[in-house]
């Protein structure tokens, strides 16, 4: 990967991870709202595939020799990560809920999309991205689902 492409590549990548992470504290939040028990195990597996995605993340950014546990990364999270903690902790019901997480899903759907172009050559990173792709593309159905009300046994498949 020639250097400019590497720089942003990197930042695609560490904002990815930044995304998952805030995914990660936003379910495990919504897990303790009141009212949450129709959508308890869709808001467990959205928080388990966030960790999971951090970890598998952080593999392909070492993978290209990249340094992933800088301050920078962790102080800039906790501020963004904060922002939408505030959003959820006022939302009121399910729907609203659900449309704030679907905001957190819209934003790792278009960043999956922005880093897979730069895996051109990187079959097997590829397809791990393509999977959290997927699986990010699955959430946000079901939260747009929730959101407009319409419920619906939701089935997720148990890997991430």
């Amino acid at each position: 990967m020639e250097e400019s492409k590497s720089k942003e590549f990197i930042q695609m990548i560490r904002a990815l991870w930044n995304e998952q992470k805030k995914r990660e504290v936003l379910y495990l939040e919504a897990l303790k709202k009141d009212g949450m028990a129709p959508f308890r195990r869709m808001l467990s597996q959205g928080h388990v595939s966030a960790v999971l995605f951090q970890k598998e993340i952080r593999a392909v950014y070492d993978y290209f020799k990249c340094f992933l546990n800088d301050k920078e990364l962790a102080d800039q999270n906790q501020i963004m990560s904060h922002a939408s903690l505030q959003l959820l902790e006022s939302a009121n019901g399910k729907e609203e809920v659900a449309s704030c997480l679907k905001k957190i899903e819209a934003v790792s759907l278009q960043l999956y999309k922005s880093v897979r172009h730069y895996l051109d050559r990187e079959p097997e990173a590829q397809r791990l991205m393509d999977e959290h792709l997927t699986r990010t593309s699955e959430f946000y159905e079901m939260l747009c689902k929730l959101e407009s009300g319409t419920q619906r046994s939701y089935g997720l498949t148990a890997a991430a």
